[in-house]
C-alpha cells in the first residue's frame, strides 16, 4: 500500500484547482449557514445576510443548530474526518466555541428550547441524552440503552422522542407524557407545521397532531423518491427524484398546487435541498458544470422561463440501453460541448440503500471534460432513481441486477460510439466500488481500468468492517447456503481469486481512507494482490487524512487528481508528472 502521492497530470491538477475554487454554500437556518464560500479549504458557518464567518474551525462541522434567538449554535465538530464528534456550543457575537469532549455524536438531531435556554440531543456514540444549558454552559446527561436508537425531534410540549430496535418499527414518543403517537417502518425527518407535525418515513409524508397522533393528512407518490422537504406552517416544499430527473413539487394542506422538473436558467438541473427561512423557501440548486447556489424556491416552482442563451463547456445527454431480464436502465453522460465519436469515459454508480445517483457539480467533471473525457453517472437497480420497485430490484438476493445493469450500460455507450473498451474507466466509492469492481472482474474485457474508493470488496466477511450490519441487510446475509452463494457470486474478491493467471485484466486503483470510520482497507488489499497473482496490474493508495464523510477541500483535491489521472493515464489520453499544486 502506498502513502505517497500517486503521479498526477499537470493539466488535470491545475485545471481541478480552478473547479474547486467555486464554493458549496449551505441552505440558510435561521440566519446561518454552514458553508465552503469561493476560495476557502474548509466549511464554517456564515451569517447569511452579510456573508461574514461565525467561525471557521480546523476541524469538520458534522451538523449544526442555531438558538432560535440566534445567540447561540449548537455544532458537532470532529478533529479528523472520522465523523467522531464532540459536542460544543458557539458564542455567535463573539465566535467563542466551548466544546464538551465527552459527548461523542454523529449526525444526531438537536432540539433548542423555544426560550433558547438550553438544547437536547440524543449523542449516539455516547450513549446518552445530553442538555446543554445556553446561560451557564453547564450539561447533563442520563444513559440510553445501546440496544436502542432514540433521536429528538420537534413536536409537542417538549419535542418527540423517535424510538427504534432492530428489526422493530420506530415509535414516536411525545416526552411529556411518554405515550405512544404513531409508529412507522422507520423516520427519516420530522418537522413541524404550525401546530402539527409532518413525518417524513420515507415513502411518504404524512401530518399528525403530535397530542393525539390523529391523521390530518397523507401524501404518498410511489413514484417519488422525496429527499429534502421544508414547512412554513402547512405550506410545504420538497424536493425528490422521479424517473431519474429532480423535482421539486409543493403542498398545501397536503395537497399538491405545484410540481416541476428542476431547470435553471432553461437547463436541466438538480435541487439537492430546501430550507426555510427568513419567510421563505430556498433551494440548493447545481448541475454537472453548474457550481451549487442557493435561489429562491419560487424561482424553482414557477413556469418555465425561456431558455437563457449560455455558453458551457459541457453538454449533458440521458441513453437508456436494456438489459436482458427488459428493464430499461438510464445513463447520463456529460461530454464536451463538441464531441463528437468515442472518447475516454469515466462511468459511476451508487446502486444502493436507495439512493438516487444524479447529475450533481463535482469539480472532477467539469475538469475531465476539460481533458477531452465524458463523464457519466449510471443509474442502476438497487438505487433511488425510480422508486421502491427499482430499489427492490437490486436489493439483496437481486444485488447482481445492478452489476449487470452497469455492465449492459457501460457496453451500451461502446456500441453507441460513445467510447471504446480501451477509452472506459469504472469507478465507483463505498457501495459503488462494490458494484463497480464486481462488474470489472465479471467481465475482465469491459472496460481498462478501475477505481474504487473505500468500499468493502468482501462481501462474505462484511461484519469485518464498523458498519458490517448495515453492509449485510443491502448485500444479502451470509447465514443461509443461498446467501453465501450469492455473495461469493457477486463479491470482487471472490471474482478477483478466481481469474485463470494470464487473464488480460483491467488495471486496478484501490483507494482506502486513513480516516474512514465505516469500511476498512484488508479488503482492498486482497483484492489488489489476488490480481497481481493472476498477473494483473494493481495499486493501493491510502489517502491521508480523509474520511467516509465530509471532507476538507485539499483532501478532495487529492482525491479527485489521483482518480482523474489514473484514468487519463489508463486510457492513454495523458502522461503523469510531479505535481506543482
Amino acid at each position: 500500500m502506498h502513502d505517497s502521492f500517486p503521479p498526477i497530470v499537470p493539466a488535470i491538477d491545475t485545471a481541478l484547482a480552478k473547479w474547486e475554487r467555486h464554493g458549496r454554500p449551505g441552505l440558510p437556518e435561521n440566519g446561518y449557514a454552514l458553508s465552503r464560500p469561493p476560495g476557502r479549504r474548509r466549511h464554517g458557518i456564515y451569517r447569511v445576510d452579510a456573508g461574514t464567518p461565525v467561525i471557521e474551525p480546523e476541524g469538520h462541522i458534522l451538523r449544526m443548530a442555531p438558538s432560535p434567538d440566534g445567540r447561540s449554535i449548537c455544532v458537532q465538530l470532529a478533529e479528523h474526518a472520522d465523523e467522531d464528534a464532540a459536542l460544543g456550543l458557539v458564542d455567535t457575537a463573539t465566535g467563542a466555541l466551548r466544546l464538551y469532549p465527552r459527548v461523542r455524536c454523529r449526525y444526531d438531531p438537536m432540539l433548542w428550547d423555544d426560550d433558547s435556554s438550553g438544547v437536547e440531543l440524543v449523542a449516539g456514540r455516547s450513549h446518552s441524552l445530553v442538555r446543554l444549558d445556553a446561560r451557564t454552559g453547564r450539561s447533563t446527561a442520563s444513559a440510553v440503552s445501546p440496544d436502542t436508537r432514540l433521536r429528538l425531534f420537534p413536536g409537542g410540549r417538549c419535542g418527540l422522542f423517535a424510538e427504534s430496535r432492530h428489526g422493530g418499527p420506530s415509535r414516536l414518543i411525545d416526552r411529556a407524557t411518554g405515550v405512544e403517537i404513531a409508529a412507522f417502518s422507520a423516520v427519516a425527518r420530522v418537522l413541524p407545521a404550525g401546530d402539527d407535525i409532518v413525518v417524513d418515513d420515507g415513502t411518504r409524508l404524512q401530518c399528525l397532531d403530535p397530542g393525539s397522533g390523529a391523521e390530518r393528512w397523507r401524501w404518498d407518490d410511489p413514484n417519488l423518491r422525496v429527499t429534502s422537504f421544508a414547512t412554513r406552517g402547512q405550506d410545504i416544499v420538497a424536493v425528490g427524484v422521479r424517473a431519474g430527473r429532480s423535482v421539486i413539487v409543493r403542498l398545501l394542506q397536503g395537497s399538491v398546487v405545484a410540481e416541476r422538473e428542476v431547470t435553471y436558467q432553461g437547463a436541466p438541473a438538480v435541487a439537492t435541498g430546501v430550507s426555510a427561512d427568513a419567510g421563505r423557501f430556498h433551494a440548493l440548486v447545481e448541475g454537472p458544470v453548474l457550481p451549487p447556489r442557493v435561489v429562491p424556491a419560487e424561482e424553482l416552482l414557477s413556469p418555465r422561463p425561456a431558455a437563457v442563451h449560455q455558453v458551457t463547456p459541457a453538454r449533458t445527454e440521458r441513453h437508456v440501453f436494456t438489459a436482458e431480464d427488459g428493464a430499461r436502465v438510464p445513463v447520463v453522460v456529460t461530454s464536451p460541448a463538441d464531441a463528437r465519436g468515442p472518447a475516454p469515459l469515466i462511468l459511476t454508480c451508487y446502486g444502493g440503500f436507495g439512493v438516487p445517483s444524479l447529475p450533481t457539480f463535482e469539480p472532477t467533471v467539469p475538469t475531465w471534460v476539460e481533458q477531452g473525457g465524458r463523464y457519466a453517472i449510471a443509474q442502476v437497480r438497487g438505487g433511488g432513481e425510480h422508486g421502491p420497485a427499482w430499489r427492490r430490484a437490486g436489493h439483496g438476493l437481486a444485488k447482481g441486477r445492478g452489476i449487470d445493469d452497469l455492465a449492459v450500460i457501460a457496453r451500451g455507450l461502446v456500441e453507441a460510439g460513445i467510447t471504446r473498451p480501451d477509452l472506459l474507466v469504472l469507478a465507483g466509492a463505498s457501495h459503488g466500488g462494490v458494484l463497480a469492481t464486481s462488474c470489472a472482474l465479471g467481465s475482465p474485457d469491459l472496460c481498462a481500468g478501475v477505481v474504487s474508493t473505500a468500499a468493502p470488496l468482501d462481501l462474505l466477511n462484511l461484519g469485518a468492517h464498523p458498519l458490517g450490519q448495515r453492509w449485510a441487510g443491502e448485500f444479502g446475509a451470509s447465514d443461509s447456503a443461498e446467501g453465501i452463494a450469492h455473495l461469493r457470486r457477486i463479491s470482487p474478491l471472490h471474482r478477483a481469486e478466481a481469474l485463470a493467471s494470464g487473464t488480460p485484466l483491467p488495471r486496478f486503483l484501490g483507494i482506502v481512507l486513513a480516516e474512514d470510520s465505516r469500511v476498512a482497507a484488508d479488503d482492498t488489499l486482497a483484492v489488489a494482490e489476488a490480481l497481481r497473482r493472476a498477473g494483473g496490474g494493481a495499486t493501493v493508495w491510502r489517502a491521508p487524512e480523509t474520511g467516509h464523510g465530509g471532507n476538507h477541500l485539499d483532501s478532495l483535491h487529492r482525491l479527485g487528481a489521483t482518480v482523474l489521472s489514473f484514468a487519463a493515464v489508463t486510457t492513454g489520453s495523458a502522461q503523469t508528472a510531479p505535481s506543482t499544486t
